[in-house]
């Protein structure tokens, strides 16, 4: 099995020597545990000092009772008068009031230890007496993008990224050399998703296994017994429905009343799949709110294999996925490259899929999976209602690769190589 190095690896190691917490978010089995092992072993090769602790395995341990008897240990145990101490624990969520106990071991270190941490729920949703302002540092670990699981399934190298539209032409090139390899691999992507075991495996049988493992322990670690729902047949139940419902709007008058769940109900569940990182919400762009105004976010769900879970889907034929899971790959891989993405939807319901903003600048995003595509009549409106901070425009397609004016043609397998900003 290959071991594939994350690239929020390499995005860590210049804050190693910040005096702030370092924060990994993630889903459960994205790789934290390994990402932290990888940072471990990084640090001891440089001679440093590190020890590294599991809260969930750990947490009738005395000393981690709570932060001071914790320092008290970790002081007497491994800290040298010299050097300073880089102190791992793993799944920080069940630390006892997490954020208290974070924020009093940070400050009260002395600058003798260095804290990373991981946590596989957003500290948004947990009972936060104390928020960490401004001594944390937060990341997210995400299910491997197509580009990292290429990395451990493609015979070839995908090391490029291209930048729209400076380097439109050599992304031709590249697109004609590895269409087909890319397709293929796309179908398995979507096929399976991105959780790193599921995606390391090549036995169908094994995948099928590791996968119903991972929504499984999820279910009973996390939801039932840390979030202490005992009602795990509707949560399962909102979790399929969603899934049939990706890049849809969010109706929750609509899901409460189809799963007759009250709407005080729905809401914490809905917080707690967007808080264990299962789906994401995304609002909605207007300048002009009597206009362009629809309140509802947008559904997503944050992996495939979620999908394949609780849908049964499976593709064998590129042509043939699912525009709908098209859209919501693509949210899954704009969501980590813009820093702001929304999507549009008018009062007379013109629609576009997404809408990336970088500071002033936008660009509007369609996706259209199909073996021709035309520009639609919203597109081209949003392009001259806003002709001052469009970028450019963007549709992504099954094979097309082409350009009109400014908007260009991209196919959907190219959208983890390129930079839109």
């Amino acid at each position: 099995m290959n071991l594939v190095q994350r690239k929020l690896f390499n995005e860590l190691l210049p804050w190693l020597d910040d005096k702030r917490i370092i924060l990994v978010k993630g889903a459960r089995r994205t790789g934290k545990t390994t990402l932290l092992h990888q940072l471990k072993n990084y640090l001891e090769k440089k001679g440093e000092n590190t020890v590294l602790f599991t809260a969930d395995q750990e947490i009738d341990t005395p000393f981690f009772k709570n932060s001071r008897l914790f320092f008290q240990f970790v002081r007497d145990q491994y800290v040298s008068s010299d050097k300073l101490l880089y102190v791992f624990i793993d799944e920080c969520q069940y630390l006892p009031e997490a954020t208290i106990f974070l924020k009093t071991l940070h400050d009260i270190s002395q600058n003798k230890i260095k804290l990373i941490v991981t946590g596989s729920s957003s500290l948004d949703l947990l009972k936060i007496k104390e928020p960490l302002t401004g001594r944390k540092l937060e990341f997210t670990l995400e299910r491997f993008s197509f580009s990292e699981y290429l990395s451990a399934q493609s015979e070839y190298k995908y090391t490029q990224t291209f930048k729209i539209p400076d380097h439109y032409e050599e992304l031709r090139l590249f697109y004609e050399i590895y269409k087909n390899d890319l397709e293929h691999h796309f179908i398995q992507y979507n096929n399976w998703g991105g959780y790193p075991e599921v995606s390391l495996e090549k036995n169908i049988d094994k995948k099928t296994i590791y996968l119903k493992e991972i929504i499984k322990t999820y279910i009973e670690k996390d939801v039932a017994q840390f979030f202490k729902i005992g009602n795990t047949t509707q949560f399962n139940n909102l979790i399929k429905l969603l899934c049939y419902q990706k890049g849809q709007l969010l109706n929750k008058s609509e899901l409460s009343n189809t799963l007759d769940l009250h709407h005080k109900t729905l809401s914490s569940y809905l917080n707690i799949l967007e808080g264990t990182f299962i789906i994401t919400r995304l609002k909605p762009f207007y300048t002009n709110i009597r206009k362009e105004i629809s309140r509802m976010p947008k559904l997503f769900i944050n992996d495939p294999g979620i999908i394949r879970y609780f849908m049964r889907s499976d593709f064998s034929d590129f042509a043939s996925i699912d525009g709908n899971l098209v859209e919501n790959f693509a949210f899954t891989h704009l969501k980590l490259e813009c820093p702001e993405l929304f999507y549009y939807r008018t009062i007379s319901r013109a629609e576009i899929d997404f809408i990336a903003q970088y500071d002033n600048s936008l660009i509007p995003i369609e996706v259209k999976f199909r073996k021709r595509a035309s520009i639609p009549v919203a597109l081209k409106n949003f392009i001259s209602n806003y002709k001052n901070r469009i970028k450019y425009g963007l549709m992504l397609t099954q094979n097309i690769m082409d350009r009109k004016n400014n908007i260009y043609f991209l196919p959907v397998t190219l959208l983890d190589f390129i930079h839109l900003g």
